[in-house]
């Protein structure tokens, strides 16, 4: 069991940590994108619109990484 412990936890690690750098590109080029808009409308909001979907993927993924250690922590292990 221990084992699978140490696989879970490992998995939960390489996650969080992939999630969080892959939020941060999109957070960082839909700020390029917002920045480089040149008054364009369409392109700010396209802009925005990235920035703000990367900090929801990014509350989604330390919420899932939260519940399960949570519930790692009620299966006592």
């Amino acid at each position: 069991m221990d084992a699978v412990n140490t696989l879970f936890n490992n998995l939960l690690t390489i996650g969080t940590g992939v999630a969080v750098t892959v939020a941060a590109f999109f957070l960082m080029w839909g700020a390029f994108v917002y920045m480089s808009a040149a008054g364009s409308p369409h392109q700010m909001e396209r802009g925005k619109s990235a920035m703000i979907n990367a900090l929801f993927g990014l509350a989604i993924v330390l919420a899932a990484r939260t519940i399960a250690t949570m519930i790692q922590s009620a299966l006592g292990q």
